[in-house]
């Protein structure tokens, strides 16, 4: 009797650890398959043609290094020109405002003053004693040659005739500083105005004067802007400077305008690295035909170390549990598309697209979800997952 209990207790537990091994190898079964497909998603075709679906292969884009430096408009040192005057006196004539073109040679405003005509008749009156001194001195030549006068007297002759022609020249040379008509002065016509004309052509940028205004020759007038050739005057850090060469290309913008991008290329690069560690940038715009204004803040982007990488649109990417995913086609039925979802990297974008890149493998050929990605990871597009 105990033997055939002890046999019935032997088969009951080769029973259940059967029973249990069969469980075990079933679960994991199970588990097995679960996690080959806990990476699915599934799209019916009729969700796709009605969502905002849309399928692509990775492409070959260039990616570079890419930096930003910032700088302003500006224009060369021979198209600004700040106007003042050589000569004090007040200011009688004026209409120009800020914003105004001007023509090289134009009248800018007059000034007046009561010394202006001493200048006049102290340059009247010492050509007059010019003429008379010159005439002595050929006099005297005359009858040196003919060993009449002395060397002594002739010397005396010549002396006064080169210091008053030295008198004359600079005081001609004043006059013509105020612009004023050395002929017109001889023949008696004198005046107490004199006028300041336009050294360039372009738009005035600053006015510092008013009808009235008292001027001594210290006082800024007028800044004059020729804005036809403008450049750009960018500050490079000192880490990035070895990355730029001449005739390097570029985009900038103005970001207080718009997101618009330009293109520029690099015509010189400084020689010294100032207080802020930085080396100054001088680039021209490609199209010289924008309106740039002087004194605008611009945001530069250079790049350099090219690289050709496999990439899909900024769009394909998707993140899920801060990790970045990519969604690619492995099997599409008369009814479903099945996708995989694949972790990649989180590397730069640059155009609208992002390199490719993986820890795990897969297949470079087969499209991608290039658009709706994130409604299927969220739930939001219908789609369902194993």
């Amino acid at each position: 009797m105990k033997n055939s209990i002890l046999y019935i207790s032997l088969l009951a537990s080769l029973f259940m650890l059967s029973c249990t091994d069969e469980k075990t190898a079933e679960n994991e079964e199970n588990q097995q398959e679960e996690h080959a497909h806990e990476d699915e998603i599934v799209l019916t075709k009729a969700q796709f043609e009605n969502g905002n679906f849309r399928l692509g292969k990775a492409v070959l884009q260039t990616f570079s290094e890419s930096f930003r430096v910032t700088g302003m408009i500006d224009v060369p040192p021979n198209n600004r020109a700040l106007v003042s005057s050589f000569f004090n006196g007040f200011v009688s004539k004026t209409t120009l405002l800020v914003g105004d073109e001007v023509q090289k040679g134009d009248l800018l405003l007059q000034l007046k003053n009561p010394e202006f005509i001493q200048l006049q008749q102290n340059y009247a009156e010492n050509h007059s004693e010019l003429e008379y001194l010159q005439s002595e001195f050929q006099r005297k030549q005359n009858l040196l040659a003919d060993q009449v006068i002395s060397e002594k007297v002739f010397q005396k002759a010549k002396s006064d005739y080169m210091r008053m022609k030295a008198k004359v020249e600079g005081l001609q040379k004043t006059l013509q500083l105020m612009n004023v008509n050395t002929k017109s002065v001889l023949a008696g016509n004198y005046t107490d105005e004199i006028s300041i004309y336009a050294p360039i052509s372009g738009k005035i940028a600053k006015v510092n004067v008013a009808q009235g205004m008292y001027l001594d020759n210290s006082t800024l007038i007028m800044e004059i802007l020729d804005t036809d050739h403008v450049h750009l005057e960018l500050d490079v850090f000192e880490k990035d400077v070895l990355k730029i060469k001449k005739g390097d290309s570029l985009n900038f913008k103005i970001p207080e305008i718009s997101n618009q991008s330009y293109r520029a290329y690099v015509r010189l690069i400084g020689a010294e690295i100032n207080e802020k560690r930085s080396v100054r940038i001088h680039a021209h715009p490609v199209n010289e035909d924008e309106n740039f204004a002087v004194g605008m803040f611009v945001e530069a982007y250079f790049s350099n170390d090219p690289k050709q990488e496999i990439s899909l649109p900024t769009t394909a990417f998707v993140d899920q549990d801060n990790q970045l995913h990519v969604l690619q086609l492995t099997e599409e039925t008369a009814d479903e598309y099945h996708f995989k979802m694949i972790e990649v990297e989180n590397l730069p974008e640059q155009n609208g697209f992002k390199p490719l890149q993986s820890k795990k493998s897969f297949a470079k050929e087969k499209p991608f979800l290039t658009q709706g990605g994130f409604d299927l990871v969220e739930g939001e597009g219908g789609g369902h997952d194993h």
